[in-house]
């Protein structure tokens, strides 16, 4: 009896394990690869046939969103777009959801593999996939991929990936978080063949909308898809006709091979070494009060990077993901900060990142596990993690790499999925896309952006109050910015998200298929700057707040407005609203900080209280900065002398004795926190040694730990018992007390050894 492939040694085949592509895919001799390229080809016609390519894709987006019915598309812009070369190598991305990077690629990869036999790849042909495990961040996230012939010959792949309102599983919106396997989750579809010859399959489209609760918005958002790429495939092949094959291919492998080029050129100015984050989310599942690991870990050598998962907790409940959401976070975070001028040519630098994870941990999961609720829950914490240790590699560089460090973003998406009915019965899912509006993080010479959004995501907007009211029943009592507080404080400070409160409105049933309400803080700061913010849903039954309307008041805080706050879980199913006086308020997190907050330059918190970010108490108990308000006008004033003296105060407060070296002032604050000369960790701003580049720095440093709930106010938990497992670790220069770097950890977990250069 033959053994099964998966047995020993493992196989990355998308059927146990993820699929992982080998070197050379294994494709029938049958199908014909396009393989020709035309030796020369001039600069001029070069340009032209380049930029054709890539607004051909751009064009692709714009289709998509003009022609599909989903807020979720339309306006979030939770879909993606690519241009693939024969083998399924990327060569154009859109500028939309940056994690989807892979998706497609790896999805005509593995049709490549295990279709080109039976049923074949032929012209006009479409297949969809949903599956985890090959090629989809999660079950809501399908792919169409298009082959595009030419005189019998596969010519090249266009593809799309959108975001399905809801494609089943046992929770409205297809965010499982009850979810323990695979059989709670959506049904995924590995690459089945949905249009034949340009004919669509009715036997396979009514099998994938029959999942969905929502048929009529998943059929016309998944007829959008088709037709998307069907334009965009003939306009591939008009360029083709005009410049002829060989020349076009000859364009698409240059481009491909000159972002190699580029990446690899900038990634010379990082040193070797290896640099590692790690990250934490609680519950795996409604009802469960565990804290679980994520961990990324890169590893330079020359002029290739590797991967791995290494440190993660094994895969658990509804808080894993697969290796494409795994390596897309990873992809995202990489590209953007090294290379995110090549408008989508990201194919060439994708080849100097290689992959080897573990499988079975929580960002790697092995079949049956639960995935759908990834892009809600773990997805973003991979993301910020990837940004974390791309962010100490750049750190480890000279000053063009130190440039180019991105504030991490939002560990978590923070969304909200609506259900119930209206009035006259009808029942409504609204997954909400209002912390699109997100925020940035910190990062060198820069602030985050307040309602900045999210990198990952460039094209995507949160839809209008007004929008939202007309097609669903809620009304908004406000949104508006988070209030500025010691969350997200930094030498340059991260980003303000959202705060808002809504009531169901001339609703039937009314209630929450997931919500979420943080134990913890989760997203760190960057190099000393301080935790961003923690994601939270209130919910009071047996409000005033209809009284205060026939009253003419519009309340702007549900505090005030009586009744019983809810206990709202860390992860929420099926919570629901009364609609006679329920209310409930939610925000997404400010972002974590860069840098020291006592290194902020005064007059940017000078600027802050002046705008009313945050006020004078906040500037002062965060910044040490020192604010006199002078005039009727309210004019603050900054008080120089006083803020020298309170900034020396409170470093000699959290190092717990006086400072062997002058606080950093004025150019000495310049040169930032850690640095790395002449083969040593430094401090920058009194030039301590901090040991070897090669060693732990963090060893050489003053180490402060404060429970994560008790840091600073605002940092409060709504669950004890989770955050009286978490600790802010501070990592303090013993010279003139600069904070150098924080970790949010679980207590129980030792000193990570985050930052090490070899060469």
């Amino acid at each position: 009896m033959n053994a099964p492939l998966h047995a020993f040694p493992p196989y990355w085949d998308g059927v146990d394990r993820s699929y992982i592509p080998p070197a050379e895919l294994r494709i029938s001799p049958s199908l014909r690869l396009h393989q020709g390229e035309a030796v020369e080809v001039d600069p001029i016609t070069f340009s032209v046939i380049r930029y054709a390519l890539m607004n051909a894709n751009f064009e692709h987006s714009r289709l998509i969103q003009r022609l599909s019915v989903s807020p979720i598309v339309m306006l979030s812009r939770d879909f993606q777009a690519s241009v693939m070369l024969e083998d399924g190598e990327l060569a154009f991305l859109g500028p939309n959801i940056q994690y989807f990077s892979n998706a497609q690629s790896l999805t005509v990869k593995w049709i490549l593999e295990h279709r080109s036999d039976s049923p074949g790849i032929a012209p006009g042909d479409i297949f969809l996939c949903n599956d985890p495990f090959i090629g989809a961040p999660h079950q809501q996230d399908t792919s169409l991929v298009h082959p595009v012939f030419v005189d019998g010959e596969l010519f090249c792949w266009i593809g799309n990936t959108l975001h399905y309102a809801d494609v089943g599983g046992v929770a409205p919106g297809s965010f499982c978080l009850a979810a323990t396997d695979a059989w709670h989750d959506p049904t995924a579809f590995p690459a089945i063949e949905l249009v034949d010859a340009g004919v669509i399959r009715r036997d396979v489209e009514e099998a994938f909308i029959r999942q969905s609760r929502v048929r009529s918005s998943v059929l016309m958002d998944l007829r959008a898809a088709v037709a998307s790429i069907q334009t965009t495939a003939r306009q591939v092949g008009a360029l083709i006709a005009q410049y002829g094959p060989d020349r076009v291919k000859a364009v698409m492998r240059r481009t491909v091979d000159a972002g190699e080029a580029l990446f690899t050129e900038r990634l010379s100015h990082v040193p070797d070494g290896a640099w590692s984050a790690r990250g934490y989310v609680e519950a795996s599942v409604p009802g469960d009060w565990g804290i679980y690991r994520y961990q990324i870990n890169i590893e330079k050598r020359g002029d290739t990077l590797y991967v791995d998962n290494l440190g993660s907790d094994p895969q658990a409940g509804c808080i894993n993901i697969t290796f494409v959401a795994f390596s897309g976070a990873v992809l995202t975070a990489i590209i953007q900060a090294i290379a995110p001028d090549l408008a989508g040519a990201y194919g060439g630098p994708h080849r100097r990142v290689v992959f080897r994870p573990e499988s079975g941990l929580l960002n790697c999961a092995e079949y049956p596990a639960a995935v759908s609720s990834s892009g809600a829950v773990t997805s973003e914490m991979n993301i910020n993690l990837a940004t974390h240790a791309v962010a100490r590699m750049l750190a480890s560089g000279d000053e063009e790499a130190r440039g180019r460090i991105l504030g991490a973003p939002e560990p978590a998406f923070y969304a909200c999925v609506y259900m119930g009915t209206d009035a006259q019965g009808v029942p409504f899912v609204c997954p909400a896309s209002d912390n699109m509006i997100g925020s940035s993080g910190g990062m060198p010479g820069q602030d985050g952006v307040d309602a900045g959004g999210h990198y990952w995501m460039p094209g995507g907007i949160s839809e209008n109050v007004e929008q939202v009211e007309a097609t669903y029943p809620l009304l908004y009592l406000y949104r508006r910015f988070q209030p500025g507080g010691h969350d997200g404080a930094g030498r340059h400070r991260g980003g303000l998200g959202l705060v808002q409160a809504i009531t169901p409105w001339a609703a039937g049933q009314f209630g929450f298929a997931l919500a979420t309400n943080e134990g913890f803080v989760r997203a760190n700061g960057v190099l000393g700057g301080n935790p961003g913010g923690r994601g939270y849903t209130r919910v009071l039954a047996g409000s005033s707040l209809r009284a205060r309307f026939a009253a003419g008041e519009i309340p702007s805080s549900i505090d005030g407005l009586g009744g019983t706050e809810e206990v709202v879980d860390p992860k929420s199913v099926g919570l629901a609203v009364n609609v006679d006086d329920g209310v409930f308020e939610w925000s997404g997190a400010a972002t974590g900080g860069f840098g020291d907050p006592l290194l902020r330059d005064p007059l940017a918190c000078q600027k802050d209280v002046s705008e009313g970010l945050h006020d004078a108490k906040i500037a002062r108990a965060a910044y040490g900065v020192v604010l006199r308000a002078a005039g009727e006008d309210g004019e603050w004033i900054l008080d120089v002398e006083a803020t020298r003296v309170e900034r020396r105060r409170l470093a000699e407060a959290r190092l717990g004795r006086p400072l062997s070296a002058d606080f950093p002032d004025g150019a000495q604050a310049d040169a930032g926190g850690l640095v790395r000369r002449e083969g040593r960790w430094r401090c920058g701003c009194c030039d301590t040694d901090l040991g070897p580049s090669s060693g732990n720095y963090k060893l050489k440093t003053e180490q402060r730990s404060l429970g994560i709930d008790s840091f600073a106010p605002g940092f409060e938990s709504p669950h004890p018992s989770l955050a009286s497992q978490m600790e802010l670790r501070m990592f303090l220069c013993g010279g003139c007390g600069v904070r150098l770097d924080t970790e949010i950890t679980r207590k129980s977990d030792g000193l990570l050894h985050d930052m090490r250069v070899t060469d």
